[in-house]
């Protein structure tokens, strides 16, 4: 084993090291233009799926070169068992991979570290080794689809598929790789075998093998979904390319201006002010919040979409916010050299949670905002959310006040005493959300002579069927008394046969895949809303396909060899988990050789 464990580093011993080469060079010359360690989402993301495709060419070659006949047995005769030979191919696999992908990252992070004043925290040296499972991940997927039978070995790319989706940040997301691995070292065990062809054998392996399949087919089958959207844009009439949506329905209300949209939802409303209000919002300017989707978390692997820093540029100083400190730490935009701390309010104090900088001076953790002052170099607290609120949208100026949402409430705060004082504000108006924030697209408002007039646009999720669409339009008062004065029900522009197609096509598996990317994270508290039950018409549909489901498993498993209780088995699982299921097993298990009967009695007379 130690001898082919060599072998097989010594093969690839020239691509390691210049693959770490070339990769260190290209993250040294980033990093001299950027601070990678602050980079948005998206580049952090870019970064994974090149780790991920690059180990999952190593892992094509490398057992490409193996699979053929001859050398596929001249592999295992030897006096190992597959196991140990398997682990002495993928070791080595994996060495290379941690010099080539892990090595150059960490060393950047030591430079940085070292030589520089740029902030490098916990969470940035855990980038490495998250950097290494996804290049194992992608190793092992591009192994096994070569292993693997070639009719259903693609679909182990919905494994590493799921790092796309998944909400675990920090040491969950961490979990959720190795989670993800081991999945693949199981199936690599599985088709790690002399027979390469054969069909998974014993119960745990069929359902370790099935299951991806299944992810897959079901992917697929609504991949294919959008082939009727293409032909619907082809023809001109699709709402969203070329078509004219419906003026109540949710694309309409989305693309309208913010006061076309107000003046929308007092379109019908028999309230004694609404004419009064149409002409308001005619002559007025509008403002609009929208909600954001996800809040900065302390040691979260990736930053948001924006990274945690922000200029002074009177004393040119960049504040990077460290997520070790609870502060933010300083160093100049032009000598680099560090410039001290900056904590929370006079007493610099630790923030109570991760900041993040918005419009203007003001920066904001999810349950307090703070004004930087330029002269004095503090942040003052200005808006503190009451416990078990989160900000959802941070206060900026609407009109002549401040306005801020939270995930339960639209603030509004005195705007004269914001820009004359740095003392904590307290709200003027407080107007419940009349829905969740989690289906919530937009808030338009203008001011009136007395209180507010807002409007609400839940339509978040309407486009997939999981959420009712409707806009809500409130009157505040100068006293905080909220009047309902329309509620405009809105319609789907999408046939809901094809949006909730992800329902019907299977709904065990729409379920396992929404846990999957729930997998080991905390709530978001922005991601607020229950997904309303499907109509009564899906319902019937899913069910009708899971029963041709089980009928089309019922005359599939009798020309497949299959025991009694396998075969009852997989029509069962047919059944309730519907088509992916029957494509499955149809990919999974060869069909049963038919031999002619009277072809063997002239052979026997002969």
């Amino acid at each position: 084993m130690k001898d082919l464990f060599k072998a097989e580093l010594l093969r690839f011993r020239i691509w390691a090291i210049a693959a770490a080469i070339v990769h260190l060079i290209a993250l040294g010359f980033m990093s001299r233009l950027v601070d990678l360690a602050q980079q948005p989402r998206m580049v952090y993301q870019v970064f994974g799926m090149v780790y991920v495709v690059a180990g999952a060419l190593l892992g094509l070659y490398q057992m490409g070169s193996y699979r053929r006949p001859s050398h596929w047995l001249n592999l295992l005769h030897r006096p190992l068992h597959r196991y140990r030979t398997a682990s002495a191919l993928f070791g080595a696999g994996a060495v290379v991979l941690l010099l080539a992908v892990a090595l150059p990252i960490a060393l950047i992070a030591s430079y940085q570290e070292t030589l520089t004043a740029r902030v490098v925290d916990l969470r940035h040296w855990l980038l490495p080794l998250a950097a290494l499972l996804l290049a194992l991940c992608g190793y092992l997927a591009g192994a096994y689809a070569m292993l693997a039978n070639r009719r259903y070995s693609v679909a182990v790319v919905m494994l590493p598929t799921l790092f796309l989706f998944a909400q675990a940040g920090g040491i969950a997301a961490i979990a959720v790789q190795l989670t993800v691995l081991m999945y693949l070292v199981v199936l690599v065990g599985i088709a790690f075998r002399p027979d390469l062809g054969e069909a998974p054998r014993g119960v745990g392996a069929v359902v370790a093998t099935a299951l991806p399949v299944q992810v897959g087919a079901y992917f697929l089958l609504w991949m294919l979904g959008i082939g009727y959207e293409l032909a619907w844009t082809a023809v001109g009439s699709h709402p969203l390319n070329g078509g004219t949506p419906s003026e109540d329905g949710y694309i309409a209300t989305d693309r309208a201006e913010p006061g076309d949209r107000l003046l929308a939802g007092i379109t019908d409303s028999r309230h004694p002010d609404a004419p009064l209000w149409r002409q308001q919002v005619a002559l007025s300017d509008v403002s609009v919040l929208n909600p954001m989707r996800n809040l900065p978390r302390r040691h979260q692997l990736t930053n948001t979409m924006q990274p945690p820093e922000f200029d002074d540029p009177e004393r040119s100083v960049r504040w990077v916010f460290s997520h070790d400190r609870m502060r933010f730490v300083g160093y100049g935009t032009k000598d680099k050299q560090a410039r001290g701390e900056l904590g929370a309010g006079p007493a610099q104090g630790d923030f109570p949670g991760p900041a993040l900088p918005y419009a203007g001076n003001i920066v904001f953790t999810p349950t307090v905002a703070y004004q930087y002052d330029e002269e004095q170099q503090r942040l003052f607290p200005r808006v503190a959310l009451p416990a078990g609120e989160v900000f959802a949208d941070p206060p900026h100026p609407v009109g002549e006040n401040l306005a801020a949402m939270s995930n339960r409430a639209l603030y509004f705060y005195p705007g004269r005493e914001a820009a004359n004082t740095l003392d904590p504000l307290r709200p003027l108006l407080r107007v419940p959300l009349p829905g969740p924030v989690g289906q919530l697209m937009s808030v338009d408002l203008i001011e009136l002579l007395d209180g507010y007039l807002v409007s609400f646009a839940f339509t978040n999720g309407a486009w997939a069927g999981e959420a009712t669409p409707y806009q809500q339009v409130l009157r505040v008062d100068g006293e905080g008394n909220v009047e309902s004065v329309a509620r405009r029900a809105l319609g789907f522009d999408l046939p809901r046969t094809y949006t909730m197609r992800t329902w019907w096509l299977s709904p065990v598996l729409r379920e396992l895949c929404l846990a999957a990317q729930q997998l080991f994270a905390t709530p978001n508290p922005l991601d607020d809303g229950d997904i309303p039950p499907p109509p009564r018409y899906i319902v019937v549909l899913a069910g009708v396909l899971c029963l041709l489901s089980l009928l089309g498993a019922v005359w599939l498993t009798r020309r497949q060899a299959h025991g009694p209780l396998e075969r009852w088995s997989w029509v069962l699982a047919c059944g309730v988990i519907g088509l992916p299921a029957l494509v499955s097993l149809r990919l999974l298990f060869p069909m049963r050789e038919v031999v002619d009967r009277v072809s063997l009695v002239q052979v026997a007379n002969a």
